[in-house]
């Protein structure tokens, strides 16, 4: 019993691959990839809540993400209290920008010397793992296009604007108890201030990815 509760309670150590789930072809050899950042108490097969399933790549294939496309997701490193199974990625600075590095570090082994364009090439995240995935986009410039749905927060969002030749989807819920929805419309404002490609969705419910948001992330990600 004391070794389950570790193994479920513990970080996961630092000379381990963060647990990775890859659907469809192999990244290396995919036409495009879309990795995908859970939110706080998620796990690679629990990504974020919605109305027809909590699995994104269930939801993006069912939204028409083709077979050639690979979808990752990524497991967050540090055990969720009170939630068995669930993960986050970091609670301070500190330990998501090392987080953060285990991420590139885990996609330059997925990837290889292969992989898709940038313009195919997709960070996106939920909650969470949406500060995450902004903060991946300014820091790795392999990311062409970045969506972010729902985020509480990003250590780095100031820096998104100078970010050259990315492509950005914002959703969000006006509802949304968990994560106010002002942190995705500030952001709105400021990258089209900026004169940056980016596409805004404001949706009427709460802390949810609804399935008008996955059929966006596709047509971004397939998109030239």
């Amino acid at each position: 019993m004391l070794a389950f509760l570790y193994n479920q309670l513990a970080p996961r150590p630092a000379f381990l691959p963060l647990a990775t789930r890859v659907d469809g072809p192999a990244p290396s050899g995919a036409k495009g990839v879309v990795v995908f950042l859970h939110g706080r108490g998620g796990s690679v097969g629990r990504t974020f809540p919605t109305a027809g399933a909590h699995d994104v790549v269930r939801g993006l294939r069912d939204a028409g993400l083709p077979s050639d496309y690979a979808i990752v997701t990524l497991e967050g490193p540090y055990a969720t209290p009170f939630r068995l199974g669930g993960h986050h990625w970091g609670d301070s600075t500190e330990a998501q920008a090392t987080t953060r590095a285990r991420v590139r570090k885990e996609l330059g082994e997925l990837l290889g010397t292969g992989g898709p364009p940038p313009a195919h090439l997709v960070i996106a995240g939920f909650s969470q793992g949406a500060g995450v995935a902004i903060d991946l986009a300014v820091e790795d410039p392999r990311f062409g296009k970045m969506a972010s749905f729902s985020p509480c927060q990003s250590a780095l969002r100031g820096e998104l604007p100078k970010r050259e030749g990315l492509r950005v989807l914002l959703a969000h819920g006006s509802q949304d108890a968990v994560c106010p929805v002002e942190e995705s419309r500030s952001l709105a404002r400021v990258l089209e201030a900026a004169h940056k490609d980016v596409q805004y969705m404001e949706f009427d419910d709460e802390h949810v990815v609804p399935a008008e948001v996955l059929s966006a992330l596709v047509a971004l990600a397939t998109a030239p």
